[in-house]
């Protein structure tokens, strides 16, 4: 049952108690004891109805504020979902989670079949494959890994130890995220898969690697979950930065 019809019926039966009780009196007093009652009744019945008024705009106030607070729950409910959404978009975007999604894999290993060509061995390994990542990341790409290093924008490849004037198999060693990683090489892509495989042959990669006894080859996978990145397990710089700090701190 309703409120409001619940104080009506309550307004209703009081006014009817005070009618029989009028009645009542008008049979054992006078005319001027029954009049006196009768203005005492009607007072009481307008009291009674005015506070019924009352009680129903109270109700009706209650319900609009319980209603804008629903109403209000639900747009923060909603907010909270959305803005939950977009973090987890930007954590796997900035290498934080794990990334699964369609993309493409370049395998890059040394093939004794491609001749070499004397003096281009000299030519930085690290180089040639930040020069991929790059033209990757042009290309759209959401996440690269490299040998199992996913890529964050604070990685860093570079070379530590390099031997490429030695014929045959890479001689090099280079850093992925602070980590040593060597060929043979395999960068996975979590992206466009038409861009990135036209990227990488209308700048003709592969051509530049096969010139380096480089095998290259690009492996496109279309699925939704044609690709897996994990997620960077290395060191953010606020951690850095507090680790060094809490050990000045301890000296």
């Amino acid at each position: 049952m309703k409120r409001s019809s619940l104080v009506a019926i309550l307004g209703v039966t009081l006014s009817l108690g005070v009618m029989v009780g009028l009645d009542a009196h008008v049979d054992r007093h006078s005319a001027k004891g029954t009049y006196s009652s009768y203005l005492a009744a009607s007072q009481a019945l307008s009291v009674a109805l005015a506070t019924s008024n009352q009680l129903e705009s109270q109700l009706a106030s209650v319900e609009k504020q319980r209603n804008v607070l629903l109403e209000a729950s639900g747009h923060d409910a909603a907010g909270q979902v959305a803005l939950q959404a977009e973090l987890n978009q930007l954590e796997q975007m900035a290498g934080l989670t794990e990334l699964v999604g369609p993309g493409i894999t370049v395998s890059i290993n040394y093939d004794p079949a491609l001749p070499l060509i004397p003096g281009l061995r000299y030519v930085d390994e690290a180089t040639q494959l930040q020069m991929v990542v790059n033209y990757l990341q042009a290309a759209g790409a959401k996440g690269i890994v490299i040998n199992g290093q996913r890529l964050v924008t604070t990685s860093a490849i570079r070379s530590i130890l390099s031997f490429n004037d030695v014929p045959g198999p890479f001689s090099g060693v280079i850093e992925v995220n602070d980590l040593p990683v060597k060929a043979p090489y395999v960068i996975s892509v979590v992206g466009p898969v038409d861009n990135l495989v036209n990227t990488l042959e209308a700048e003709s990669i592969g051509q530049q690697f096969n010139i380096l006894d480089q095998s290259f080859i690009v492996q496109p996978f279309f699925a939704h979950d044609g690709v897996h990145l994990p997620a960077y397990d290395g060191a953010l710089p606020n951690q850095i930065a507090q680790e060094t700090s809490y050990l000045m701190s301890s000296t």
